[in-house]
């Protein structure tokens, strides 16, 4: 066995320390490798997760950007809607049309009840026209103060509630009109559905109209009847105390018309305020009358000699 020079010897460890440098270069390019592809997979993971992230963040843009949109462009009315303000531009009081609202089922059965004790046909229809505008009144007037309604809901509503008084005024004097003769009752009942009507026709087409002057118009209105009072006091079916009852309605109304007007008092603007004791005078008008109904149909009922 011939033993390796140390040429050889050199050589051999020459090649082995080169081999053992290009396996550590080749393991240091692995590693490269590998850091490099986790590196490219971080950021294309990265890229994917900003690219969603825009995406949101863009769709919740065009989002708030259409919300915004939307409510620059809606019409005031939609507004006031929107964040519940009354037709003075103010926040609702929270008793705002409730007491309309409960006076509604109550005139309902007020009208059934004078319907179904008055002696004659004729009196019988003329009570019903009385429940049929009142009711109508309290009603419409309820549903148009509590809820929130849209633009167009909101403005029938409005146009229903400003005519409605001028309805219930001339429905009340058609019963009451009964306490007189022939001529009298239908000169009553013409006149005050004529001035009606006229009423209604302004209301429609003028529903802008200054409160000054829906106050004027509904104070005239309801004063009218006060030329027929002398007639009803010698009435022997009326009487003082129809007289007294038509005309502590017609104040009720006048008071609360005036107390619409001049926005004053308003005690609790937040809960119980001005246009609540409006509503309220209303009631109390209302209820003056249903009185003085009922005493025009005793009487008639004694006259026929029903009861």
């Amino acid at each position: 066995m011939t033993g390796l020079s140390e040429q050889d010897i050199a050589q051999r460890r020459e090649r082995a320390l080169a081999a053992h440098e290009e396996a550590i270069q080749a393991r240091e390019r692995a590693l490269k490798a590998k850091a490099e592809a986790i590196r490219v997979k971080a950021e294309v993971k990265a890229t994917r997760i900003r690219s969603k992230a825009e995406a949101k963040a863009l769709k919740k843009i065009a989002k708030a950007e259409n919300k915004a949109n939307r409510i620059e462009g809606i019409a005031p009315q939609e507004v006031e809607r929107k964040i519940r303000l009354d037709v003075h531009g103010r926040p609702k009081p929270l008793l705002r049309g409730w007491f309309h609202a409960g006076t509604a089922p109550l005139a309902l059965a007020a009208g059934i009840v004078l319907i179904c004790i008055a002696p004659t046909v004729g009196l019988k229809w003329a009570c019903a026209v009385f429940m049929t505008a009142s009711l109508i009144l309290f009603a419409n007037s309820a549903i148009y103060h509590i809820g929130d309604w849209s633009p167009r809901v909101t403005d029938i509503l409005r146009r229903v509630d400003h005519m409605n008084i001028f309805l219930l005024i001339a429905g009340t004097y058609t019963p009451v009109s009964f306490a007189l003769d022939d001529f009298w009752r239908k000169a009553i009942i013409i006149g005050m559905w004529s001035c009606t009507l006229v009423a209604l026709i302004i209301h429609v087409v003028w529903i802008t109209a200054p409160r000054w002057l829906y106050t004027i118009v509904y104070i005239i209105f309801g004063v009218s009847g006060v030329a027929f009072m002398g007639l009803f006091w010698t009435s022997p079916a009326a009487g003082p105390a129809v007289v007294i009852l038509i005309a502590a309605g017609g104040l009720c109304y006048i008071l609360g018309a005036i107390v619409y007007a001049l926005r004053k008092p308003d005690p609790w603007p937040k809960v119980f305020g001005f246009h609540e004791i409006f509503h309220c005078g209303t009631i109390a008008g209302y209820a003056c009358h249903v009185v003085a109904i009922y005493l025009v149909i005793v009487s008639l009922a004694h006259i026929h000699g029903i009861y």
